[in-house]
């Protein structure tokens, strides 16, 4: 089995970016403060006016990827990707705020975590990986015998 890693965009540790848009639903302009670390292109947003909740902030983390046979034949899959977004003009208040959004497989998501719901999958995963590990040392010790008796 092989792991790939492809690469994508990753945060940068530069100071926020400052931009501005026109507000299609006023026609005001309407300055905007990146997170820092975002890695989104805003330049779509700044040149043709935008819907307010059009305007998000996001940080890609790596592309991990592990061959899954999800239809019969092995295919290099996404897993455990996740992104850092904010939405600052979003209507929910709570998008307004950095949350992470993590991408279990390809294309299937955990979404908009806070930071405690973010601690919950990890132990989660944690947990599972523990019990990989006994999983591993189980095999190890079957193959061992196994192979001894042929």
């Amino acid at each position: 089995m092989t792991v790939t890693h492809e690469p994508s965009a990753v945060a940068s540790l530069d100071a926020p970016r400052s931009w501005s848009f026109i507000d299609r639903t006023t026609d005001q302009s309407q300055q905007v403060t990146c997170m820092a670390g975002c890695t989104a292109d805003h330049s779509l947003e700044m040149r043709i006016p935008t819907h307010p909740d059009d305007i998000w902030c996001q940080a890609v983390s790596e592309n991990v990827t592990l061959p899954v046979n999800e239809s019969g034949t092995p295919e290099n899959v996404r897993v455990l990707g996740s992104t850092l977004n904010v939405m600052p003009f979003s209507k929910t208040i709570a998008y307004r705020l950095p949350h992470v959004s993590i991408e279990i497989m390809q294309d299937a998501w955990i979404e908009d975590l806070d930071p405690d719901g973010l601690a919950t999958v990890i132990g989660t995963l944690e947990e599972r990986v523990e019990q990989l590990r006994r999983a591993h040392a189980e095999l190890v010790r079957v193959r061992a015998d196994y192979m001894a008796t042929r």
